[in-house]
């Protein structure tokens, strides 16, 4: 049975657990949001869903969320349908962070929507003010093991983000992004595979 398969028959009991939630502090959630990683596999993951559908600013059906994964600024995440983000990945909603339907966040994975200054001599640089800026995962995407995704970056949709990049600037849609700092180095699907790459590089860092 498939994921989404599974959820659908689940989803009232997980619903009723949801609105159950509701009488619990935030604190509390949090806590028992890190002991679900206790859980056996498969209650984890509901237990995790039913946390994040309460403390996210928005939560789609059918989420998968690993062990170890931690997150910061609830309030201000965003996630869709059919999203998986898996083991010991951190996501930092500080600036705003929007993840759009059918995106896989492989392990080891960071999406960090804020940047450290550091232009005020007079202090140290991890004392400098931080500066948000908000990150957008459009729809249909695959970020590989190990990615950094930077305050300001926005990844088209239907895009791969290779293994171990780091993501400093936006990405356009239907493409291969890879390296550090990452760049498109191929298209895809049989249509945007007639452009030529040239087309698609000269991406903004926002829109």
């Amino acid at each position: 049975m498939r994921g989404r398969d599974l959820f659908r028959s689940a989803k009232p009991v997980l619903s009723g657990i949801v609105l159950l939630m509701r009488i619990v502090p935030k604190p509390i959630l949090i806590w028992m949001w890190i002991l679900s990683d206790m859980l056996p596999e498969l209650a984890g993951v509901a237990f995790r869903y039913c946390v994040l559908r309460r403390l996210a600013h928005r939560c789609g059906d059918n989420v998968l969320v690993g062990r170890n994964v931690e997150i910061k600024y609830w309030e201000r995440l965003s996630i869709g349908s059919n999203v998986s983000i898996h083991k010991q990945c951190y996501l930092d909603a500080y600036g705003e962070l929007s993840i759009d339907n059918d995106v896989s966040i492989a392990h080891q994975s960071s999406l960090v929507s804020f940047q450290h200054t550091w232009s005020d001599e007079s202090m140290a640089i991890r004392d400098n003010p931080v500066v948000c800026d908000r990150i957008h995962i459009g729809s249909d995407v695959w970020i590989g093991c190990g990615v950094r995704v930077l305050a300001g970056v926005k990844v088209g949709s239907r895009t791969v983000i290779a293994a171990g990049a780091v993501v400093t600037r936006s990405v356009p849609p239907g493409v291969i992004a890879a390296g550090v700092p990452a760049k498109p180095v191929k298209t895809i699907g049989k249509e945007r595979e007639q452009r030529p790459l040239a087309a698609v590089i000269d991406y903004k860092r926002r829109d």
